[in-house]
């Protein structure tokens, strides 16, 4: 399927609007709205829970942690019950049905806002361990191409995977991309990423978080994370990710070309 050969797939409609709905109204959007900045909403919530932990990792997109808040982690995986069938699917199939001595747990819960002009990110993958990882990206906001959606390169999970020789990887990831003339994104001007469409990575898959070009509100969305519990993020050295950064970026430059000519 789409998620075993490319990484990526997306489950339109996958969240019903009243659910969305409710989860912004938990997570402090006001009037269902996300009228605060980033800033502001990570201070409520804050003030809220202490235990919510915030991180910058690029201008103006602030991640707001709730794994292990009391108050917010219940609110953040309510969404969990519309993905539990594909996260024990997918472990299964990626381990050839031997679950018996694995184990899965949520690694990661989180609310990532995008300001107005929030910078494109780096590519970057989630779990570099080479083991199965599963990934769901969750708008609470409408998302349009311009206004922080997501880039990912089709195929690249396969680079990691430890499973295959190094030519069994080459050839599945750079098929994959030769099928779709490189990058993807989510949103394109003909189409938005909606609220409650659910972005599923395969946790190896290489991807970007883009720019927020608008000046009106910011967009967020809900981030799920599940890992083996023998192979957490990252899964490699600091070293081992910079490389796999620079080769998405320079297959996505090489890919561009192959596009244009």
């Amino acid at each position: 399927d789409a998620l075993d050969t490319y990484g990526v797939a997306l489950l339109q409609g996958a969240i019903e609007s009243e659910d969305i709905k409710k989860l912004r109204d938990e997570l402090g959007f006001l009037n269902g709205k996300l009228t605060r900045r980033a800033t502001e909403l990570g201070q409520w919530l804050q003030q809220m829970d202490p235990n919510v932990g915030m991180g910058r990792y690029t201008f103006g997109r602030l991640h707001c942690l709730l794994r292990g808040s009391p108050e917010f982690e219940p609110t953040a995986v309510a969404a969990h019950a519309a993905v539990a069938p594909l996260v024990y699917s997918y472990f299964k199939t990626a381990t050839k049905g031997n679950m018996e001595n694995e184990k899965i747990f949520l690694s990661e819960a989180q609310i990532i806002i995008n300001d107005p002009l929030a910078e494109t990110q780096g590519w970057h993958l989630d779990n570099a361990s080479g083991r199965p990882a599963i990934t769901f990206l969750v708008p609470l906001t409408d998302i349009h191409h311009d206004r922080g959606s997501q880039a990912i390169l089709p195929g690249s999970h396969r680079f990691c995977e430890g499973d295959l020789s190094l030519s069994q990887r080459l050839g599945s990831c750079f098929r994959a991309l030769c099928e779709s003339h490189g990058a993807i994104f989510v949103a394109t001007p003909e189409r938005k990423w909606a609220a409650g469409d659910v972005l599923v990575l395969d946790g190896r898959v290489m991807h970007k978080g883009l720019a927020n070009e608008g000046l009106g509100a910011p967009t967020a969305m809900l981030v799920l994370r599940y890992d083996l519990t023998d192979s957490p993020p990252p899964g490699s050295g600091r070293g081992f990710l910079r490389f796999m950064s620079r080769l998405a970026r320079t297959t996505d430059h090489l890919f561009r070309l192959y596009a244009a000519v």
